[in-house]
């Protein structure tokens, strides 16, 4: 089976303008001090982008390029190609990030997870045990770039693979 040519040209424009799109909410949730490595709206800010942009992708390549035909593999390459090239450039963009734009980011990210770990000793200590709670900061010494890149990798794939299938379902057009 030959892949529609077609298909990797619209999923790949989209797949540029979603990562475009995630590197601006994070610029703009760090910049304004959010801290959106663990702000919550910033993972929901990429999971609507990410849907969005593959719901917007599927249903354009349908319309437009594909003779008002889906398959359901059709959605899910596109999806693919959607969320892999968004992970990929931004963890890209991240580790750029960490290393060039902000060096002093890992100093940064570590020092507001350790209060954010003090602010909730109490609750933390209550649902485990003080030893998990000190291997937790113990384990603060040993975030590196390339574990806070394939971490946001992953979350952005993580939805990908949740959303394109959904998607496909809903898109796809019955056989004639």
């Amino acid at each position: 089976m030959k892949i529609n040519p077609r298909l990797v040209k619209v999923a790949g424009g989209y797949g540029l303008t979603t990562s475009v799109i995630t590197i601006i909410a994070f610029l703009t949730f760090f910049y304004l001090g959010q801290q959106p490595w663990r702000n919550t709206l910033s993972l929901i800010v990429d999971v609507i982008v990410i849907g969005t942009m593959t719901f917007v992708a599927t249903k354009d390549f349908r319309e437009n390029e594909n003779g008002g035909e889906l398959r359901f593999y059709h959605g899910m390459t596109i999806g693919f190609v959607i969320y892999a090239a968004t992970a990929l450039i931004f963890a890209l963009f991240y580790t750029l990030f960490m290393t060039v734009i902000q060096p002093d980011f890992l100093e940064l990210y570590r020092q507001s997870m350790l209060e954010f770990l003090e602010s909730r000793k109490d609750m933390l200590i209550a649902n485990s045990s003080e030893e998990s709670f000190q291997a937790q900061i113990d384990g603060l010494k040993d975030v590196s770039v390339s574990g806070l890149a394939l971490d946001s990798f992953g979350k952005k794939v993580i939805s990908g693979l949740f959303l394109a299938p959904i998607f496909s379902v809903i898109l796809r057009t019955r056989q004639r």
